[in-house]
């Protein structure tokens, strides 16, 4: 691959911004963003399930993300000193309220404590030990998409989020890893790995189907309930999906670090891929749906091809999975850059002790994390950068030579819409996010799931597509008699043009009828192995991970690459110029980084440090 001078990026960078800025909005698609979604609804207030018990534990909480709204609603008007909250019915805020001045000697500000946020601190203190970091976290605890459940009365750790991670297969991933004591290589997830449950509600299967098929992405796979020559395609897919994942600078996450020869990959849809590409049966690309709607958020009509063969080529290769999911790599990278945020030093310890969270905003820290904390504006200067932050009641200011935005997308499209250029502004709106909702559901006991692997996927749930074992990596997972956890996934199947009223059904949509839908579900897929929802679930709580995922729609990754001469020419799409730096402020997140994969969120810590490292 060839590599562009500095001087040659700037010249295209700039050129294709002006296109950006003479167009408007059209230059960068056609989506239906929040913003102008806004200008014509009215939004409702949290419902019932706002204040449901079940719905209040884990990571995005009412009292997180009503913040949030606040930007969203703009319903915060800034003045140098103070803030005025607008009135509205869905809280009791109102009224001008001072900024303090929070006086702690920071050179970078981090805004989310999730594992981009973590991971830019990681890779900044890395490369310049000693530096000063405050990060700031809305949620109660650390760990973003990477959050855990662990209170009583489940009975295991169990994730609110990211279930699980594929084998390091790249220098940044392998520092990080190796460095902050992330023994992936002890969690590797043992087959099987998938299993898929085939009824009536899966389409191309053979009348009269109702059973399980164990291990479907491995030797299932040859006894999947379909016709001969669907069976055949499926082997072909899962083969060419295989070879995808062997290629030098094939599609990968982040997708930057790939050959731009396969950028063509990014403006097509999975589905055209598979049907009219590869020529595969109709029936492949629904299969590979029931993956899709969980981890990409979206169909395969409507996610981008490159994205899900990034996804899909790496699930039969190794994979790993802490307990709770990813919280628990996170733990051990805030165990790396602060010492005492937990108790003891190995890797039981790190993973079950509790964070001290004021041993991790100690003064004397290098590194500094403020849990509670919800940014609502960035600012820069010639010589710092800010940003203003609610924390207890009160809003502060903060201080530093540079700010990384580390969360979602949203985040940093509202605290800095004041600072975009049209280009920036316009890409933004292209950004689109689907709601995640998940489940946490106890069984009393493990016996009938027992033989059915990690991750279990079925067709014809009005809110689910699978559920995680949570469990499964451990020595006691072939226990019939233990109590377990099964996490449930959301399967998302609305347009990206639909996401907004998606996300606001996560407002209204009351906590009875997503137990319903999962006593539905389960009683129907595990008919015949003495189930009953009623006598075996002991406990269901719910997660609203409501603006969490991006939605990887065609077009997102890259846009349509231009040949020259036989060689593919990368051409960005609107996510480049959405986290293009302004002055000393910093954009990362994985939505940015094209996917919504956890090495695209560490990725992007690689990126933003080094923004910021030659303003320190």
């Amino acid at each position: 691959m060839t590599h562009k001078t500095r001087d040659d990026e700037i010249r295209r960078r700039d050129f294709i911004n002006g296109m950006l800025i003479a167009a408007g909005t059209a230059a960068v698609g056609s989506s239906f963003p929040m913003k102008f979604y806004a200008a014509t609804t009215t939004y409702p207030c949290d419902g019932s399930i706002g204040s449901d018990p079940r719905v209040l534990r884990g990571g995005n909480l009412p009292s997180v993300f009503n913040i949030g709204h606040w930007l969203r609603d703009g319903r915060l008007t800034f003045k140098t000193d103070s803030v005025l909250i607008s009135p509205s019915p869905c809280d009791s805020y109102q009224g001008s309220q001072p900024i303090l001045a929070d006086n702690g000697n920071y050179e970078v500000i981090v805004v989310g404590s999730g594992m981009s946020g973590c991971s830019a601190a990681y890779y900044i203190t890395r490369q310049r030990p000693g530096t000063k970091i405050l990060i700031l976290d809305g949620q109660a605890t650390p760990g973003g998409n990477a959050n855990r459940d662990d209170a009583a009365p489940i009975p295991d750790i169990s994730s609110t989020a990211t279930a699980y991670a594929v084998q390091p297969y790249a220098p940044f991933l392998d520092d990080i890893y190796n460095t902050t004591g992330i023994l992936w290589q002890n969690y590797v997830v043992p087959g099987p790995f998938y299993s898929y449950f085939f009824d009536g509600a899966t389409p191309y299967v053979n009348p009269g189907t109702s059973s399980w098929n164990v291990d479907t992405y491995g030797k299932g796979l040859h006894s999947v309930p379909y016709p001969t020559n669907i069976v055949n395609d499926l082997k072909a897919a899962r083969q060419d999906l295989m070879n995808w994942y062997l290629k030098p600078g094939s599609p990968t996450d982040p997708a930057d670090n790939s050959d731009p020869k396969y950028d063509y990959l990014s403006p097509m849809t999975f589905d055209y891929y598979l049907t009219q590409v590869q020529n595969y049966h109709p029936a492949v690309s629904d299969f590979y749906t029931r993956y899709a709607v969980d981890a990409l958020d979206g169909m395969t009509t409507q996610v981008s091809a490159y994205t899900s063969i990034s996804f899909l080529g790496a699930e039969y290769y190794p994979e790993f999975a802490y307990p709770g999911g990813n919280s628990g790599m996170l733990r051990h990278i805030v165990k790396w850059l602060i010492p005492t945020a937990i108790s003891g030093s190995t890797d039981a310890e790190i993973l079950n002790n509790p964070y001290n969270l004021a041993a991790m905003d100690d003064p004397g820290n290098n590194v500094r994390i403020r849990q509670g904390a919800m940014v609502v504006r960035g600012d820069t200067a010639a010589s710092n950068a800010s940003v203003v932050y609610f924390s207890n009641g009160q809003f502060y200011r903060a201080t530093a030579k540079a700010v990384i935005f580390a969360g979602q997308a949203h985040t940093a499209r509202t605290a800095c819409e004041h600072l975009f250029s049209a280009s920036q502004f316009a890409a933004y709106d292209e950004v689109t996010l689907g709601p995640v909702m998940v489940a946490n559901v106890t069984l009393r006991s493990a016996a009938p799931v027992v033989d059915l692997g990690y991750d279990a996927y079925y067709w014809g749930s009005q809110y689910w597509a699978d559920f995680v074992v949570a469990d499964w990596v451990g020595p006691d997972r072939a226990n019939p008699n233990r109590p377990t956890v099964l996490t449930f996934y959301g399967g998302n199947t609305a347009s990206p043009a639909d996401q907004p009223n998606e996300r606001i059904k996560l407002l209204t949509t009351p906590f009875s009828s997503y137990e319903d839908s999962l006593r539905a579900d389960l009683n129907r897929v595990l008919a015949g192995r003495n189930f009953d929802f009623n006598r075996d679930v002991s406990d269901v709580y719910l997660y609203r991970w409501g603006h969490s995922m991006v939605y990887p729609k065609p077009g997102w990754p890259f846009s349509a690459p231009i040949m020259n001469g036989g060689q593919a020419i990368r051409v960005p799409s609107p996510r480049y110029y959405a986290r293009q730096q302004v002055g000393r402020i910093s954009f990362g997140g994985q939505d940015v980084e094209s996917s919504p994969a956890n090495e695209s969120a560490i990725g992007s810590g690689v990126r933003t440090s080094s923004e910021v490292l030659p303003l320190l």
